[in-house]
């Protein structure tokens, strides 16, 4: 969402430099099929951004040999940006999903599967607090963000999509913002041990065979094991454990009946932003059906009755239902 490729330039948006004068890198505007240098690194005026208004330009360019220190100029101003009034609240919306994704592809779709570390448990951290203040703070923020949630199912917008859709309604349920941060990294780290599935069982259109669901029924132990060097709060490892669990037993890795609060939330939250999915063995659900569906197995004990019933209302309520 933050960027598309054209060459050797990427395309960002014009909002994300506009509000700052300490770019690291060179800005260029596009005519056809020309790239124009419009202002080098540090030298955004107030000239330049009238200039961008005036002619309502919302992308700009930067070289792909800056995208690291594009990376960083995001990474250091993000927390500010989303809190910037100034800013539209849905060009911040924009941002944090944008962000997130990004943040979420690279721990979530790593070919080589680099081992996370404490580092990217703190901007997993830093991104539920920044998250958790936009939500709580500024008003249309859940809505707004909740309309650009991808509904193309791939491990790390599933993922990323859970998290954003916890933080909402722990916002929203009252939980406080240490907890929520925990639990938030947690959900967006629940399907991790899937990059240890081949794509062949995860992508399969049709009936799992019993091996391969014993594969996939592996992946909160795999996401355990994944995430051992990121020292994570209690709260996140048991959204990488028990997401999979149910209140009668039938669920996976352990049978577990008593399951902590928030990850019966993470639950619902998994199981609803799947259901509104398209993947690749079922079509996407709208959300009167993903509620039928989620109502059934609260009705049968599988699933925290009280819990789907305020994820329904909070999502109802807010208008940012799918479907």
């Amino acid at each position: 969402m933050l960027r598309l490729n054209s060459g050797s330039f990427t395309s960002i948006p014009t909002m994300l430099v506009s509000y700052d004068c300490g770019i690291a890198f060179d800005v260029y505007i596009r005519k056809g099929a020309n790239f124009f240098l419009f202002a080098r690194h540090g030298e955004l005026t107030d000239a330049h951004k009238h200039r961008l208004t005036e002619h309502n330009v919302d992308t700009l360019y930067i070289h792909s040999d800056d995208l690291p220190s594009y990376d960083a100029y995001i990474e250091e101003n993000f927390s500010n940006l989303l809190q910037d009034d100034a800013i539209p609240i849905d060009d911040r919306s924009e941002l944090l999903y944008g962000y997130s994704l990004g943040l979420g592809k690279g721990l979530l779709q790593n070919e080589g599967m680099v081992q996370p570390t404490v580092e990217h448990r703190d901007k997993l951290l830093m991104l539920a607090d920044s998250t958790f203040d936009f939500i709580s703070r500024r008003k249309g923020a859940s809505k707004s963000i909740a309309a650009l949630l991808s509904h193309n199912y791939k491990t790390y917008s599933h993922c990323i999509n859970v998290s954003i859709y916890v933080m909402l309604a722990m916002v929203k349920l009252g939980f406080d913002k240490r907890s929520s941060r925990a639990v938030g990294a947690g959900a967006a780290l629940h399907d991790i041990g899937k990059s240890r599935v081949p794509a062949a069982i995860l992508d399969k259109p049709g009936r799992l065979t019993t091996e391969e669901r014993e594969i996939i029924n592996q992946h909160p132990i795999d996401g355990y094991e994944i995430c051992r060097d990121m020292d994570l709060d209690d709260a996140s490892i048991d959204c990488i454990l028990q997401h999979h669990e149910k209140l009668d037993g039938s669920g996976y890795p352990g049978q577990a009946v008593r399951v902590p609060r928030h990850v019966r939330i993470v639950t619902v939250a998994d199981i609803y932003d799947a259901l509104t999915s398209t993947r690749p063995y079922c079509r996407a659900y709208n959300a009167f059906e993903a509620f039928k569906i989620i109502t059934k197995d609260a009705e049968a004990g599988r699933l925290d009755k009280e819990v789907c019933k305020e994820f329904m209302l909070i999502l109802t309520e807010g208008q940012i239902v799918s479907g």
